[in-house]
């Protein structure tokens, strides 16, 4: 039976580009020309750090933009011309990973090529660590690959990264159901699970990004520092896992690890309720610009 993809060329809540519809389908939705294009729509705030580019003050709160909507929004009061336009470093949308990845993936459902937002574990950024990342999932004719839209050519060229971005080798971003049996099982050590670069990793990093990647097969494209549910059992403030979501993590792992269609991820979802997404999630807000995040309960 053929995999269940249709569902991944139909806009979500936060990849709808609304009023912006026709400005977005202007972008071309070959892979390659995304990993080329969207870098000139968006700067991740490390990058801007690392090329000693200031984060305009009007864009300290960017990282907060869940939609891409909300996102284009600031882009067009920046700098009104076409997408195809590369902006300025200062006139871009300073955000992190999930943006490139919801952008990306907003373009090429515009287009009717079925695409999903992957959370998980890129090797590629710091040696010898699995650093918390997210990229998108498009389909090239019966096979599903990977984007990272955010490596353009000056970042492959600082990392050292050989393989081009619109195919991203598996063994390179590792989902988070796939980091979860890894480490499960002992072949990843936790201590390098995470966002090794500020120290936080773990086990329950893993944990939590299991629980938005669900989320995100399902359509519901969530911020990199939003839990929910069991996943408010554990983080910064209490490491452990506990038993009972460990086994309920191994279950829904073993079933959402790889690339599953919707119908698998949807069942995945009916099946384990506590998986859902609350009406609330624990989040973080940014009012002095990222990374300096402050803890907060929003509703979506």
């Amino acid at each position: 039976m053929a995999d269940d993809v249709e569902p991944y060329r139909r806009h979500s809540r936060w990849t709808d580009p609304g009023r912006h519809a026709a400005w977005l389908r202007a972008m071309p939705p070959e892979p390659e020309a995304l990993a080329r294009r969207v870098p000139d729509l968006v700067m991740h705030c490390m990058t801007a750090r690392l090329q000693g580019v200031p984060v305009p003050e009007r864009a300290l709160r960017d990282v907060e933009i869940r939609s891409v909507e909300e996102l284009v929004d600031r882009v067009l009061a920046r700098d009104p011309r076409a997408a195809t336009e590369p902006r300025p470093p200062a006139d871009r949308f300073f955000g992190v990973c999930s943006h490139f990845a919801l952008l990306a993936t907003s373009i090429l459902r515009s287009h009717g090529v079925p695409a999903r937002v992957r959370v998980g574990f890129a090797r590629y950024f710091v040696p010898g660590a699995c650093e918390d990342h997210w990229v998108v999932e498009y389909r090239d004719g019966d096979v599903w690959r990977l984007l990272d839209a955010q490596l353009d050519d000056a970042s492959r060229a600082l990392l050292g990264v050989a393989f081009p971005p619109w195919n991203v080798p598996r063994e390179q971003f590792l989902d988070a159901s796939t980091a979860w049996t890894r480490l499960r099982s002992g072949a990843l050590d936790a201590r390098h699970v995470g966002v090794t670069v500020v120290g936080l990793t773990g086990a329950w990093f893993a944990a939590q990004s299991v629980l938005r990647d669900v989320a995100a097969l399902n359509r519901d494209e969530m911020l990199p520092w939003d839990t929910w549910g069991p996943g408010r059992q554990v983080g910064p403030h209490a490491t452990r896992v506990p038993e009972q979501l460990t086994e309920g993590l191994d279950a829904v792992a073993r079933t959402t690890a790889g690339s599953p269609d919707a119908a698998c991820a949807a069942q995945v979802l009916h099946d384990a309720a506590w998986l859902r997404r609350t009406p609330d999630v624990f989040t973080l807000a940014f009012p002095t610009g990222w990374p300096n995040g402050t803890p907060t309960e929003r509703t979506p």
